[in-house]
């Protein structure tokens, strides 16, 4: 074997061994905050609520019946087929836990009292003075004789003296059945909470599992008018994994067909455009193995780079291949010729999308970094492999011929049909924009979703069905210790008094009565200990009332708790399931990591305004409309400065490769031209701004700028001779334009909302660059280089000729 078949091989085998490396790293982050740029403090107060209160192993299964029996009857069925499943389900929850057993909620009572202000406690103990246990006694009777709370009367059933059942109340445990977490108040919508069996490792986990437990709910309630949901941090994770699997795989491969038949009406040939379409493969299989080894994970924005990056990539073949039509030296010669253009063009694309790393936003970073890649690896791929094949092709059996489509751009009736068709989209576009004014803003959480998506109807129905709290604000605070949270939680308690008093906040549900206060523990559980040793008498006095013995199991599991904490390490928090449940969203308290959450029902209007005033140090009061509003005031801004930094490394690049005054000018407002009627396009369509599609200007600005870059770079080289330029280059920018925006395009289809609107901008800005710069570019060329009428008739005699 050759010495060149043995580097050819090793070769092969250590470009296998990238992709395969590369391949197997890549993995999904569909945290739509990892898009957002992370020191805006929305952004970080969701994190940590998203990190820490979202439960990431709970789905929530939601039950639509036509009565409330069979909704009753569908959720015990669904709790015990999950019961079945160990190896899946760790807990399926369908009712509140203290409601089958009361006695479990001793430890979390206890806990709640022991932290009360120790006078409130006293209050508490006059209900077990023998001077007052006797009427105590009695009127727990009677509630429970009137009483319409199910809640309510299971509770005083079980603490008749009225030990713990204040706190409960306060706590919201007690509330009606408007506020359960598990049933509306007909009945008819019910709830199941699943806990799965271990932490997932990735959402193809996430995945296998929410289908394995989808097929045993769908069993269990089969046969039965019963509608079933799924949401939850699981099933929004499977929801867009899957999702932007399918949209990677359907946008490349839809990108790829469009591209086929492009070409194959261009020039009818099979051979050159199967290389091609070898190419396009190549190309985008390294860029991905690219991802997978540089970075840990694609986001959703991401992830869809293939599409763009095999539309930006096909340029260069296009270029090759046009070229090596009427090329009549060697490879190299060939090579260095396309070399001039390609350079440019990919120099300025790449430095585009490598310059959305300047961005303080996250997502845009990495889609910069990864087209940046690929437009260089196509590049590479193009010149280095396509063209010795464009010229083996030409040289070898297959039949090469001119494109079809040639005649078409070289007739002169069709520039000028194409300019006027330009001018009057132009006119049409800048009168809709001065008319209607610039497209809307719309940066609210729904712009991040899935179109379609059966996560979040679930989850709205379970807003419609149970409480909405889409309109409040959610209150986090962090600190390194307990006492740290709780000194913030007393100084906000406070400040929000004067919030509510100043006209900007309704309401606010603070967790301090759930935060543990040392002192008062230690004062309370001393107050409490002596009780103790009057369990017997009290027991006497329940039986003598007409409660049976069962009734006083939840004050004598009060009192054992108080003895059992005696001796334990303060502060105390509670363990057992019930507590846990209870304060699953409520509070956080491992080593360095101490979280509370609570609630602010702000006044209308007011909600970012309110936010801005608690941005302390571990303090955040987040919600995602406030996020929205913090994304329309700083996002423009933001898109402006990195827009203007991008836009000024590509003057610099062009002011080397062009080195005319003038037509780096003429550059710079054909740019302003497009994006002008961009946003008049947007307006008359009925679009809006959004952060996804605000990023498309910087896209444009990377690849729409690539054909005035072309036909300028033509203009200086044959002496600005814009009939021979145009006739040299319209095919190929007609060729680029399609195939760039059938790449954005086919993004118009992803299932997440704000990828779609990205792919619709970019292809509706691509084909409006691609008119203005074929068509009005050589006509204002002639115009700031003083080719008037006359001039121009001679050269078209001449043309004609």
């Amino acid at each position: 074997m050759s010495r060149a078949k043995v580097l050819w091989i090793l070769a092969g085998v250590l470009a296998l061994g990238y992709v395969v490396a590369g391949l197997s790293r890549i993995s999904f982050n569909v945290d739509i905050l990892r898009l957002l740029p992370s020191h805006l403090h929305q952004v970080g107060g969701l994190s940590l609520f998203l990190k820490n209160f979202a439960l990431p192993n709970e789905l929530i299964v939601t039950i639509d019946a036509p009565d409330s029996e069979s909704a009753e009857v569908a959720a015990g069925k669904l709790a015990a087929a999950f019961a079945g499943h160990p190896e899946l389900v760790k807990a399926a929850v369908a009712r509140p836990p203290w409601e089958t057993d009361p006695a479990s909620l001793s430890e979390f009572l206890t806990f709640l009292m022991i932290n009360q202000p120790v006078p409130t406690v006293a209050g508490l103990l006059t209900n077990l003075d023998p001077a007052n246990s006797a009427v105590t006694l009695r009127t727990s009777m009677e509630t429970l004789e009137t009483s319409l709370s199910p809640q309510e009367i299971a509770l005083r059933g079980y603490d008749p003296f009225g030990l713990t059942t204040p706190l409960a109340s306060e706590s919201g445990l007690l509330g009606g059945a408007q506020k359960s977490e598990f049933s509306s108040g007909d009945g008819l919508f019910r709830v199941v909470y699943l806990e799965a069996a271990r932490p997932f490792a990735n959402y193809k986990e996430i995945a296998k599992w929410l289908a394995e437990v989808q097929k045993i709910a769908t069993a269990a309630v089969a046969g039965t008018p019963i509608t079933l949901g799924f949401t939850g941090e699981p099933a929004f994770v499977a929801e867009i994994s899957t999702g932007m699997e399918w949209d990677m795989a359907t946008s490349a491969f839809a990108t790829l067909v469009l591209i086929s038949l492009i070409f194959w009406l261009c020039y009818g040939q099979v051979a050159p455009l199967r290389w091609l379409m070898a190419m396009l493969l190549l190309t985008f299989v390294f860029s991905l193995a690219t991802a997978g080894l540089f970075l840990n994970e694609l986001t959703v924005i991401g992830a869809g780079f293939a599409s763009v990056m095999i539309g930006l990539s096909v340029d260069y073949g296009y270029l090759i291949y046009q070229q090596s039509l009427r090329h009549q030296g060697s490879v190299g010669g060939l090579q260095w010729q396309c070399l001039q253009n390609i350079a440019w063009t990919s120099t300025t694309t790449a430095a585009a999308f490598f310059a959305l790393n300047l961005s303080s936003l996250p997502g845009l970073s990495q889609l910069g970094s990864m087209v940046g890649l690929g437009v260089c690896i196509g590049a590479l791929v193009m010149l280095g492999v396509f063209a010795p094949l464009a010229m083996r092709m030409r040289h070898g059996d297959v039949r090469t011929v001119p494109s079809r489509l040639d005649p078409l751009f070289a007739s002169r009736r069709f520039a000028v049909i194409g300019t006027w068709f330009t001018v009057g989209m132009v006119v049409i576009l800048l009168a809709t924009l001065v008319i209607r004014g610039f497209p809307a803003a719309d940066f609210s959480a729904s712009t991040f979703r899935a179109r379609h998506s059966g996560s979040q109807s679930a989850l709205e129905n379970l807003y419609r069905k149970l409480s909405d709290d889409r309109g409040l604000l959610s209150l986090i605070v962090s600190g390194r210790s307990e006492s740290e949270v709780l000194t913030r939680l007393r100084d906000i308690r406070s400040r929000m008094d004067t919030a509510i008093e100043k006209g900007d906040a309704v309401s606010f549900l603070s967790p301090l009565p759930m935060w543990p206060d040392v002192e008062r523990q230690k004062l309370n559980l001393a107050a409490l200990a002596p009780v103790e040793a009057r369990l017997p008498e009290l027991k006497s006095a329940v039986l003598e009332a007409g409660f049976t013995e069962e009734a006083f199991g939840l004050t004598r599991a009060v009192i054992g708790q108080v003895a059992a904490w005696q001796s334990a390490d303060l502060p105390v928090w509670p363990e057992n399931p019930t507590s846990r449940w209870i304060l699953r969203r409520m509070a956080r308290h491992e080593d360095g990591n101490y979280l509370a959450l609570g609630m602010v029902e702000p006044v209308p209007g007011r909600e970012l305004a309110l936010s801005k005033a608690f941005e302390d140090d571990g303090v955040y009061l987040v919600s995602w409309g406030a996020l929205g509003e913090e994304l329309r005031r700083t996002m423009p801004r933001e898109i402006v400065q990195v827009s203007l930094g991008l836009l000024g490394a590509i003057l610099l690049i062009l002011s080397i490769g062009l080195r005319s005054a003038r037509a780096i000018l003429l550059f710079a407002v054909t740019t302003a031209l497009v994006l002008v009627c961009l946003a008049g396009a947007m307006s008359l369509l009925g679009m809006t701004w959004g952060f996804f599609n605000l990023a498309a200007v910087l896209l444009l600005l990377g690849t729409g700028t690539d054909y005035s870059i072309l036909l300028l770079l033509a203009l200086r080289r044959n002496g600005g001779d814009t009939d021979a330029a145009r006739r040299k280059l319209g095919l190929v920018i007609f060729l680029c334009c399609t195939s760039a925006a059938a790449g954005f395009g086919s993004l118009g289809w992803a299932g997440n909302s704000g990828l779609a609107a990205l792919g619709k901008t970019c292809a509706l800005g691509l084909l409006i660059d691609g008119l203005i710069s074929l068509f009005l570019l050589p006509r204002a060329w002639d115009l700031i280089h003083g080719e008037w009428a006359f001039t121009r008739w001679i050269r078209r005699k001449q043309f004609d000729s």
